[in-house]
């Protein structure tokens, strides 16, 4: 019994789910407190003070949830990223279907970035006036963020779920912790996480590597950013001769 304790498969999965909450945490707590965040000073001076806490937020996204995670695993004995999405090799091709996602996403998103709830919140910085220079910057902070956020969920957690339990319950777990990870954010996006999560894990598990749902969540937010910067009434990109 002691044995089956402290197995490899449990300690893994122990320490997947413990970094989770205290890695998730310590980020959400030090990105989102002006206090903390004042002192790594100006990011990028093309941004206000607003705009340098966004990307900061997405910068220390992706050092705690795909940086240390990745640290973290690298300590384990027997472990390889490869077992844990971290691959450039795929156990198969992305299936048909998942190819009308992007249509489907560009369609939705077109749509839904015209609501009033949703340009409250997005773009996440607020300027009101974006350079080109400022789209590139927030499209790559967004996709170094969701690169970590993609590994901590479904590379470090959901693999490391699979060594105990069934695709169906891991899964389950998954999407539990991603939609609790949204909490902050409203039930819309809570809820909403819980679709998202299922379609990412199962990509996933086909795939054999993160990379698929790295695309498609990265499709999701940069064309939801885009779209909201477009439609926001207060919002335009100017171009400096």
């Amino acid at each position: 019994m002691a044995e089956n304790i402290l197995s490899a498969e449990n300690l893994r999965f122990s320490i997947a789910c413990l970094w989770c909450v205290v890695g998730f945490g310590s980020y959400y707590f030090i990105s989102h407190n002006s206090a903390c965040s004042s002192r790594f000073g100006v990011i990028c001076k093309i941004l206000d003070r607003q705009g340098n806490q966004v990307v900061l937020q997405r910068i220390l996204g992706f050092l705690f949830l795909g940086v240390l995670s990745i640290l973290i695993l690298l300590m384990l004995p027997d472990v390889t990223l490869k077992e844990y999405g971290l691959s450039f090799k795929f156990h198969s091709a992305p299936p048909w279907w998942s190819w009308l996602l992007i249509p489907l996403i560009l369609i939705m998103g077109y749509f839904a970035a015209q609501k009033p709830g949703n340009l409250e919140h997005y773009p996440q910085i607020r300027a009101k006036q974006w350079t080109p220079g400022m789209v590139a910057l927030s499209s790559v902070s967004w996709l170094l963020f969701l690169v970590g956020y993609e590994f901590l969920f479904r590379g470090f957690v959901l693999h490391a779920s699979l060594g105990l339990m069934e695709t169906g319950p891991a899964i389950a777990l998954n999407c539990a912790l991603y939609a609790f990870a949204h909490f902050y954010k409203g039930p819309g996006e809570t809820f909403g996480a819980i679709p998202v999560g299922f379609l990412l894990c199962y990509i996933t598990l086909i795939t054999g590597n993160i990379w698929s749902a790295v695309i498609i969540h990265s499709i999701m937010a940069l064309s939801n950013e885009w779209f909201s910067l477009r439609a926001h009434p207060e919002m335009k990109i100017i171009h400096f001769s």
